[in-house]
């Protein structure tokens, strides 16, 4: 077995509403591993993740850090580096979809607004992060939106309440959103459709 830190504690990126992402290496079923607490993998599926060029697999490669080996080896070293990644285009047009879909709902009614917000916090720093790793130039900060350029040009403020949205929906932690909140949100928001087109239009052919 082999547990690997990942995420925002090993960019030091880490706030009060962080949490440790942990990946557990496993050969076979693990059921004595809470997988509350760690997300586990099978060896073969994490080799197939690094022959696809998987987004997760570069993620893994980039920023993880091993904190046990059974063996004494770097499992994920081993791997070596990921096969290039080449699914850019099919997971951009994926999440502008997801964010075309919750700012559609969103627009039409407050009802579970927390979740779209979460749902279009999720679109554009993935597709964010997308687009960086197509270029040869991974981001993979919850800020990712933010670090590419063109940047999503939406204010502090509004970027605040959308990953607050995420944390309140996936972890059920923060301030509840306000209406006002999401009203300032959803206003802001309306750009990023011309901001994802402008992130492609850079795109390596």
């Amino acid at each position: 077995m082999h547990i690997y830190a990942f995420g925002s504690v090993c960019r030091g990126e880490i706030d009060r509403g962080s949490d440790i992402d942990l990946l557990a290496c496993v050969d076979g079923s693990a059921p004595h591993i809470d997988t509350e607490k760690y997300s586990v993998y099978q060896y073969d599926r994490l080799k197939a993740l690094w022959e696809e060029g998987n987004p997760f697999a570069w993620h893994l490669h980039l920023e993880s850090k091993l904190l046990f080996a059974s063996d004494s080896a770097d499992y994920l070293q081993r791997l070596g580096v990921p096969a290039a990644y080449t699914q850019g285009d099919e997971d951009c047009e994926k999440f502008r979809v997801l964010f075309e879909r919750s700012y559609e709902a969103l627009s039409q009614s407050s009802n579970s607004a927390t979740f779209h917000l979460s749902c279009i916090f999720l679109a554009v720093r993935n597709f964010a992060t997308c687009h960086s790793l197509s270029l040869g130039k991974p981001i993979f900060s919850r800020r990712s939106p933010l670090l590419v350029s063109p940047s999503l040009d939406v204010g502090l403020e509004a970027f605040s309440i959308l990953t607050r949205a995420r944390l309140l929906s996936t972890r059920g932690y923060g301030e509840p959103i306000m209406p006002n909140e999401v009203e300032m949100a959803v206003k802001a928001v309306s750009i990023v459709p011309r901001w994802m087109q402008a992130l492609r239009s850079q795109k390596i052919s």
